[in-house]
């Protein structure tokens, strides 16, 4: 890094770091918000059980949440909340981007397992 500019490694650095701590949070969250089931997204299913939205546009909603909370940040350059930093919002939203492909990925795969079992 030179004058605070970054090079590629800083970069690639920074991301190994982010992908570590998001991992982590991942993590202590799905144990705090799926409880002792087996399933990582029990909590973003229950909208869809509740006849709210699907479970994909839960999370959707999600990921509106923080940008909308970037989008305010950039505007005024802080938050109000202070025990969510900038960069908690960041790893949130990419953790969000993630889970929605897991569950897009699992539908796949039920999918494709019950139309194994008939055809």
């Amino acid at each position: 890094m030179n004058n605070g500019v970054w090079d590629k490694e800083d970069l690639f650095k920074h991301m190994e770091e982010a992908t570590t701590k998001m991992v982590d949070i991942c993590k202590k969250k799905n144990a705090d918000y799926t409880g002792i089931g087996k399933s990582p997204f029990a909590n973003f299913n229950r909208v869809e059980g509740m006849g709210i939205c699907t479970t994909e546009q839960g999370v959707l909603t999600r990921i509106t949440d923080k940008i909308s909370r970037l989008a305010s940040y950039s505007q005024n350059l802080q938050l109000q909340v202070a025990d969510e930093s900038v960069e908690d919002t960041c790893l949130d939203l990419a953790n969000y981007a993630l889970l929605l492909q897991g569950i897009i990925k699992e539908k796949k795969s039920i999918a494709e397992f019950n139309k194994s079992k008939v055809g």
